[in-house]
C-alpha cells in the first residue's frame, strides 16, 4: 500500500538558532516538529509517533559547499541539518530511500535560508510517494456522551404574599403591645384642684365634677351659687 510522505526540516543558522525551515503544507501548526526532531546520538534515523502521523528523521552535517562558506554558527559550532518526513498514514517500508530525497530537498532550502537568515520564513512542503510497511490504525471517534437530562427546577411556592401579610400583622400587633402598655401604665388623669366658684360639694348624690380640696378629691356642682356674707359681731 503507498501513502505520502511531507518533507520537512529543521536547523539553525549562523546567527538564528533551530527552528522549523520547512513544514508540511497540511500543517495548521507545526511546533511538534522542533519539539520531537531532536539531534540523534548513535543512530543514523529516527522515527517517533506524533498526532499528526509517523514523523521520520536523520542528521546531515553542513559542509562548506553545503553552506557556500565556514559551516558554522557565531558561537563556533557546526551546522547541523534535521531533516525527514512525516507519513500520516502510517510508517515507510523504505525510510532511507526516503530520506535521500527529503536531504537534497532541505539542502536548497537551507541555502536559500543562509542568505536571508531574519527575514526568512518557513517553507511548505508538498507530499512524495511511499510505500508503506505498516498502516495506522484508523482512529475511532470518541463514542457519544449520552445526552445529559436537565430537570426543570422546583417552583417556588408563592411566600411572598404570605410573608408579606405576615410582617403586617407583626407589626399592627406590635403597635396594639405599646399602645396597650402606654395606656395601661399612664392610669386615669388626677383630679384638678378646685376653682375658688365652688358652692357646693360632696353631699351631693351625684357630683358632676372632681377637684382637690385641701389635698383631699371630693365632688362638686360648678355651678355658682350666691354665698352668704358672714353675719358682723
Amino acid at each position: 500500500m503507498n501513502g505520502e510522505a511531507w518533507p520537512f526540516l529543521v536547523a539553525r543558522g549562523r546567527r538564528r538558532g533551530y527552528s522549523a525551515l520547512l513544514v508540511p503544507g497540511f500543517l495548521g501548526e507545526h511546533g511538534f516538529l522542533e519539539e520531537t526532531a531532536v539531534p540523534l546520538d548513535e543512530v543514523s534515523f529516527h522515527t517517533a509517533s506524533t498526532p499528526f502521523g509517523s514523523l521520520t528523521w536523520a542528521e546531515h552535517a553542513v559542509t562548506a559547499a553545503d553552506a557556500g562558506g565556514e559551516p558554522r554558527d557565531e558561537h563556533g559550532r557546526p551546522l547541523v541539518l534535521l531533516h525527514g518526513f512525516l507519513c500520516p498514514h502510517g510508517e515507510p517500508d523504505d525510510a532511507r530511500a526516503a530520506l535521500a530525497r527529503t536531504d537534497l530537498l532541505a539542502l536548497a532550502v537551507y541555502r536559500r535560508f543562509l542568505d536571508a537568515e531574519e527575514a526568512f520564513r518557513a517553507e511548505a512542503s508538498a507530499p512524495f510517494e511511499v510505500g508503506l510497511a505498516r498502516v495506522a490504525a484508523p482512529r475511532s471517534a470518541p463514542p457519544p456522551r449520552p445526552p445529559v437530562g436537565i430537570s426543570a427546577p422546583p417552583r417556588e411556592k408563592p411566600r411572598r404574599g404570605l410573608v408579606w401579610a405576615g410582617a403586617a400583622a407583626v407589626v399592627a400587633g406590635a403597635v396594639v403591645a405599646v399602645i396597650t402598655l402606654v395606656s395601661a401604665g399612664s392610669g386615669p388623669e388626677p383630679a384638678p384642684a378646685c376653682p375658688r366658684d365652688v358652692v357646693t360639694l360632696s353631699p351631693l348624690p351625684s357630683p358632676v365634677a372632681t377637684c382637690v380640696l385641701d389635698g383631699k378629691v371630693v365632688g362638686y356642682s360648678p355651678q355658682k351659687a350666691p354665698v352668704s356674707p358672714t353675719p358682723r359681731k
